[in-house]
């Protein structure tokens, strides 16, 4: 019996992060997933992965254009997917790419399985990853995707979390995943374990810092919504304001559209170094090492599973823009989730930069928690959803569930 067949189009390009799950899915044998991708976003500040890939895949040429405030993203890839023999659609619930919009719409129509992958429930963020939304475009495409979601054979959210908050919605349980969104903690650990017993001096000679600081660490692409700007900020209150005993340096590694920027802001600070952007290797398990702790002062994302397998505490701030990672992050237990203004942000940095013992019992934690994240497990939760939402839409008939949360 020939195996189904699967198409993905999400993010609209193949973050690196991907690779290894696609990798993952072929390797289960259940379905040909196969993974539609084009060049990122201009705005992302991201290189296109060119392969060799193992795992089916197309890539496509993308078309961006701007309608109003609004960039709007094309893949040429409808009449290939709705005449292609696929059993199943899963898209990103993000309604810039008009597309999976129209899949979504005619794939029901011909019988084909539309999944959604993605949050569960909806931010209030800005056009180009920023965290200032424009009123009347967050309304109208808030209400695009609870429109498109409400149609949707089933929903695959990033967490546990998430698919809670869809529920509450009024989406159907019965047709409600979470996979634990992550990250290939398998290999960070490996390169945590290469770097266990290496000399701090010797790293922090390699990266210019001072013997005897307090080293943070932000990873993350440089966007308005990740808000280095504020942990520069941070940063400068302390050491200029002596809220803490000892000099605090921050590593920035990341790439981006407000890179520029953000190197005229710190142009004063030689406690801030900028290492570009860097593959998630050796470099960056390096700076983890002889880490406090990761900061960010912005949104948080997948950084949070990186710091994570390298057991180092995440600290953030109090925001409704952060992405659904945000819940692995346990508030005075494996990090710190920091309210009030920048004021208070500063200060909760100069006292964690100061107590050793702090640092020691979130790290700690941040360790207990990495072992619940792994890849093998997220790879199998999405095999499973699209196997349930494919089986019933082709018996067109609800399935028995008897489970009182969403399907992990």
């Amino acid at each position: 019996m020939p195996r189904g067949k699967v198409a993905i189009l999400n993010h609209g390009y193949l973050p690196h992060y991907r690779v290894r799950f696609y990798e993952l899915l072929a390797e289960r044998g259940g379905f040909d997933y196969v993974v539609f991708h084009g060049a990122p976003p201009s705005w992302v500040g991201t290189a296109e992965l060119t392969g060799p890939f193992a795992f089916p895949q197309r890539r496509v040429d993308n078309r961006e254009f701007r309608v109003g405030p609004l960039t709007l993203i094309y893949q040429p890839v409808v009449r290939e997917i709705l005449f292609g023999g696929y059993d199943a659609i899963v898209i990103t619930s993000e309604s810039k790419f008009i597309a999976n919009l129209i899949l979504a719409l005619l794939g029901k129509l011909r019988g084909i399985a539309v999944l959604h992958w993605g949050f569960g429930y909806h931010p209030p963020r800005g056009a180009r990853e920023s965290d200032v939304p424009n009123p009347l475009m967050l309304r109208i495409t808030t209400a695009i995707k609870k429109g498109f979601t409400r149609i949707a054979d089933g929903f695959i959210a990033y967490t546990k979390n998430g698919a809670e908050q869809l529920v509450a919605s009024g989406y159907p349980r019965e047709r409600t995943f979470f996979v634990q969104n992550t990250i290939d903690m398998s290999e960070q650990l490996r390169l945590w374990q290469a770097e266990r017993d290496a000399d701090e001096q010797t790293i922090r000679r390699e990266f210019g810092l001072r013997p005897d600081s307090a080293v943070y660490v932000f990873i993350g692409r440089l966007t308005p919504i990740k808000r280095v700007d504020k942990l520069i900020e941070a940063v400068r209150k302390i050491n200029r304001g002596g809220l803490a005993k000892r000099l605090v340096e921050v590593l920035v590694i990341g790439g981006g559209p407000c890179d520029a920027e953000l190197r005229e802001l710190a142009a004063d600070m030689p406690e801030v170094h900028f290492l570009g952007s860097l593959p998630p290797n050796d470099q960056v398990a390096r700076c983890l090492k002889v880490s406090a702790a990761c900061v960010v002062a912005g949104m948080v994302g997948l950084v949070a599973n990186h710091s994570l397998a390298h057991g180092r505490p995440v600290i953030t701030r109090a925001l409704d823009t952060h992405s659904p990672e945000l819940e692995y992050i346990e508030h005075e237990a494996n990090g710190l989730i920091v309210p009030g203004d920048l004021d208070d942000f500063a200060l909760a940095l100069a006292r964690f930069a100061d107590d050793e013992a702090w640092q020691a019992r979130l790290a700690q934690g941040a360790i207990a928690t990495r072992d619940g994240l792994r890849m093998e497990d997220m790879a199998a939760r999405f095999d499973e959803a699209v196997r349930v939402t494919v089986a019933r839409r082709q018996r067109r008939q609800p399935l028995a569930v008897s489970q009182t949360e969403p399907r992990s």
